[in-house]
């Protein structure tokens, strides 16, 4: 399972076992009628969403990762294959899409970013320390942006003539959730 439906799992059992308390202690203390709304409340207004929630991995269709890659300004047609889908964070919602693509097809992606005039190149929009950390070395990496979406190249290099990996991420919105990362490699 994924960390994300993990989380909302055990949120889903603390909030489940929380609402007989919550009842009863209300009841004891004379309010029956709001002791049940309270507690058909919580259970309507945070149980079933966090559900709902809970199945969102579960649900990401190819479609939905073709209408996001054309809302990011990429019109992909190709087959995708989805490897796994984690969601996680209620309020500010974070996504990571793994999935396998053909060489020829991640070149497409990025030759079709880099002669897009509305793509903008911006080195300065993503940290990539924060985004990579110390395995910065022996990487190279480029950015783009359309209008809120934006697109971080990473190329891991085994040497200057060879390519052992290639991964792109997307992401989207002001506070930069991720839409999806689609790594594709090939190891030597």
């Amino acid at each position: 399972m994924e960390s994300g439906l993990i989380a909302v799992i055990i949120f889903g059992i603390v909030l489940l076992i929380l609402i007989p308390f919550i009842y009863y202690g209300l009841r004891m203390a004379g309010y029956n009628k709001a002791a049940m709304i309270v507690s058909l409340t919580i259970f309507f207004i945070v149980m079933i969403p966090i559900v709902k929630y809970g199945y969102r991995s579960q649900m990401y269709s190819n479609d939905d990762l073709k209408t996001d890659l054309h809302q990011a300004g990429i019109g992909f047609k190709g087959n995708l294959k989805i490897v796994s889908t984690d969601i996680s964070g209620i309020k500010n919602m974070k996504q990571e899409t793994v999935l396998i693509m053909d060489s020829a097809d991640v070149n497409t992606i990025i030759n079709r970013i880099e002669t897009d005039p509305r793509f903008k190149i911006s080195p300065e929009t993503l940290s990539l320390k924060e985004e990579l950390g110390s395995n910065a070395k022996h990487k190279t990496n480029r950015n783009y942006r359309f209008k809120d979406n934006f697109i971080l190249e990473t190329y891991g290099m085994s040497d200057d003539y060879t390519i052992r990996y290639s991964e792109l991420k997307f992401r989207k919105g002001v506070l930069f959730p991720l839409l999806g990362t689609f790594k594709n490699r090939v190891f030597i």
